[in-house]
Parts: C-alpha cells; sequence; structure tokens
C-alpha cells in the first residue's frame, strides 16, 4: 500500500481517505475541511493537489505525492497556475467578487496540469451572497475541477453548500509529536523546552493539536499575549481559590478588559481553567484543557470544594452570557464575583 502524505503528521485516516479517492478515481469534485487554524487544512489540500497531479501516483513503490516529480515541485512551491488559492486576504469576509472570479475562471482549461484545484480559505466567511454566487458552479463544475472548502466551523455554511461536498476533520496531533517536530524544525522550540520549560508545555497545550499554530505560538508577538491572558486567568483563580478577600478580588477583576472582543477570550480561559478544576475533583487523570501542570492543579482543588467551583463556573457561564448581550462590563464582572462568593 503506498503510504499517503508522509510529510504530514497525525490525520492518518483523512490523508488516506483522499489518497484512496484519487488512487480510485473517486476523488469528488469538492471537499469541506473542517478544522481549527493551525490544524493543517492547507497543508493537507496542497498535498492532496500534488497528489492528484504527482507523475508517480501510480508507482507502487513511491509515495503519494513522490514530492519529487515536477508537479509535485511546482504545486508544493506554489508555482503551479492550475491551484488557485482564495480567501479573505486583509478583509473580513469572503466577498462576492470572489466567488464570481471561480464561477468565470473554472471554465479556462488548466495550463500544464490534467486537472485546476481551487482551495478556498476561510470558506465559513463567505458571505451568503458570495455562498449563493458559487453554488451553481459547486454542483456542476467541469470535469477537470476540484474545490477544498477550507473552514473553522463547517456548520456556518448554508446547507445547500454542505450538501455538495463531503466534510473532512482535522484529527488533533498529540502533543508528543508535536514537540517532537517543533523542536526539529524550529530551534526556539527546543530553546525554549530547555529555558522555559512550564511556558513550552503551556505552548503546546495552547496548540489544541496544531502543529501549524505550535509553530505560530513561537513568535514572540503571537505568544506573549496568549501567555499574559493565562498569567491573569491562573492569577485570579488562585486568589478566589487561596484569598477570597474583597480588596485582592476587586483588584484581579479591574484586570480583565473593558473590551467586549477581549473580555469574551478571557472568560472564555476562565471558564476552561475552572472546568479542568473540576474534572479533577472526579478523576486526576482527566485530561486537562487549561493547566499545563496536572500536579499544580490538583493542589488547588486540594484547596477548595467541588461545590464552590461549581458555582465560579456557573457565574463565568453566566458573566459570558451577559457579555454577548452587551451587559455593563464592570457591573457585570461585580456580579460574577459575588454569585460566585468571592467576596
Amino acid at each position: 500500500m503506498k503510504t499517503p502524505m508522509p510529510k504530514i503528521i497525525g490525520n492518518q485516516s483523512l490523508k488516506q481517505r483522499l489518497c484512496n479517492d484519487i488512487l480510485s478515481g473517486s476523488l469528488s469534485h469538492a471537499y469541506i475541511i473542517e478544522g481549527a487554524n493551525g490544524s493543517g487544512r492547507h497543508t493537507i489540500a496542497m498535498m492532496t493537489a500534488a497528489a492528484l497531479a504527482c507523475e508517480a501516483k501510480n508507482d507502487i513503490s513511491s509515495p503519494i505525492p513522490c514530492l519529487e516529480c515536477n508537479s509535485c515541485r511546482k504545486i508544493l512551491e506554489g508555482k503551479s497556475p492550475d491551484v488557485i488559492t482564495v480567501g479573505t486576504g486583509d478583509k473580513a469576509s469572503v466577498r462576492v467578487d470572489v466567488a464570481r472570479f471561480i464561477k468565470e475562471d473554472v471554465w479556462i482549461l488548466p495550463n500544464d496540469l490534467e486537472d485546476k484545484i481551487y482551495i478556498i480559505e476561510d470558506g465559513d466567511k463567505m458571505t451568503d451572497q458570495a455562498q449563493n454566487a458559487i453554488l451553481l458552479t459547486l454542483e456542476e463544475p467541469p470535469s477537470f475541477v476540484h474545490f477544498f472548502i477550507l473552514c473553522a466551523n463547517a456548520g456556518s455554511l448554508l446547507e445547500t453548500i454542505r450538501s455538495r461536498a463531503p466534510i473532512l476533520r482535522t484529527e488533533p496531533i498529540d502533543s508528543a509529536l508535536i514537540d517532537e517536530y517543533i523542536c526539529s524544525h524550529d530551534r526556539r522550540a527546543s530553546q525554549m523546552k530547555i529555558t522555559s520549560p512550564k511556558e513550552y508545555q503551556e505552548l503546546l497545550l495552547t496548540a489544541n493539536g496544531g502543529i501549524g499554530k505550535a509553530l505560530n505560538l513561537l513568535e514572540p508577538k503571537a505568544w506573549k499575549p496568549i501567555h499574559d491572558l493565562r498569567l491573569l486567568v491562573s492569577g485570579f483563580v488562585d486568589v478566589a481559590i487561596n484569598v477570597r478577600g474583597a480588596r485582592e478580588i476587586i483588584a484581579r477583576l479591574t484586570k480583565f478588559s473593558s473590551k467586549r472582543d477581549v473580555l469574551e477570550r478571557e472568560l472564555a480561559l476562565l471558564s476552561d481553567a475552572v472546568r479542568d478544576l473540576i474534572v479533577l475533583k472526579k478523576c486526576d487523570n482527566a485530561p486537562l484543557t487549561f493547566y499545563s501542570d496536572r500536579n499544580e492543579a490538583i493542589e488547588l482543588c486540594d484547596r477548595t470544594t467541588l461545590s464552590f467551583l461549581c458555582k465560579l463556573h456557573s457565574a463565568v457561564s453566566i458573566a459570558i452570557d451577559e457579555n454577548q448581550r452587551n451587559a455593563n462590563v464592570r457591573l457585570m464582572m461585580t456580579k460574577m464575583a459575588v454569585s460566585a462568593d468571592l467576596f
């Protein structure tokens, strides 16, 4: 059996599915690839395009794609005119003019490949008008055209779009594999692992199973705001459990943002942190989403009760809902503290 996409770590079933479809001649005219940013959606789409065009795809002794033939190199170097990537660019959404370009361009024959491949980045950011404009093209494209619609949430696409393309989902990659990969590909990772081991474990946890996201977080400008946010949340939880003094709690509350979009991220992470402590109350081996140091989290658990943690989690959930309904931010945060009996 040919090895599918050997350069991609993880996502074995997804790679095998796409390569089997290519080798059997049953590749769909369109796929929706769903996954978080940095989960490998774009790389999988590019590798599928290379596998489809690979000059050695029928050679059982080589992987698919082979990565060495002229077609593979041109595609993976971004030099093939027949692999077209479109997306938001610097805009907030994929607008109707992009869909109209595709609608017209699909009828132009490929330049040097047998197929044309369109990779639509941020597909879930297509406006309804753009989705409707591309609908007929997805339904009845020329035989040589294939679409890969990449998105974080396929549910944001119109049902009519989802009904015309199988939805394939990327799989989270084990932290040990991410660790091995980024340390071998970026010297900053191995340096951080030695000099700041706790931060490095937090980075791996924040990557949430995505190699691309982990590599992006090695950029100081990308990691610092996330690290500061984690410090804000962990400090608040620590004070909530160990102090419960009005002055200290109020001081901590003032550190949360007054901007709703930022506060939304802060409260979501706070919810994750409290949720970790709740599940640890029931099982020491439960998977964690916020705490990278399990012993630290268990020690926090031992200093409080399940009843308090559930009350705090409920108060945070209410605050998240009220923030989305545009409640007064400072009043809302004070109410959250009162509801959780932090004073």
